[in-house]
């Protein structure tokens, strides 16, 4: 399934640290029928990979997908996988990194409110090990500058998402 990924490839470390961690001590998939893992009725869903994440899908698993969007590469399945074949934005799903105030950071993803049934327990309602992994593979991303500039990129497009209508053209 890999094409060759160079040594010290951060993206391969953060995912590495979320190889074995998920939000529940259960599969939470089964709670809402993998809702996550669904393209809408418009066909539309898929995660944004981290820069160089696309060498991992050089060989397409079945059942994959990989096209380019103007935010990057986004790579789309059927709805079941292995784990070892999820992108890092699965694997780190309710959640999103991000470098918020010059700091990586990690938050609920507020695109995740329409059919993840675990957000209203907020952060505090996920393993807390798999919380505190996510955080070790924002940290480690940030140490990176392409890696820190897609994070900075995943939050101006979380605050663009949420910002409310009286608030359009203002900054954060």
């Amino acid at each position: 399934m890999k094409k060759e990924v160079p040594a010290g490839c951060p993206v391969l470390a953060a995912r590495a640290l979320l190889d074995k961690v998920t939000p529940l001590n259960r599969d939470c998939g089964a709670l809402c029928g993998a809702a996550c893992c669904q393209a809408d009725e418009d066909g539309r869903g898929g995660m944004l990979l981290y820069p160089g994440e696309e060498n991992c899908y050089a060989d397409l698993p079945a059942g994959f997908s990989l096209r380019e969007v103007p935010e990057g590469m986004l790579l789309t399945c059927k709805g079941a996988c292995e784990r070892h074949t999820r992108p890092l934005a699965c694997r780190v799903f309710p959640l999103v990194m991000t470098v918020m105030d010059n700091r990586p950071g990690v938050m609920l993803d507020p695109r995740a409110w329409p059919l993840c049934p675990l957000m209203p327990s907020g952060i505090q309602g996920l393993r807390r090990d798999f919380v505190e992994k996510v955080h070790q593979a924002a940290e480690l991303l940030s140490a990176h500058p392409r890696q820190r500039a897609f994070l900075e990129r995943q939050q101006r497009l979380i605050s663009a998402y949420t910002q409310t209508p009286w608030q359009e053209g203002k900054k954060r």
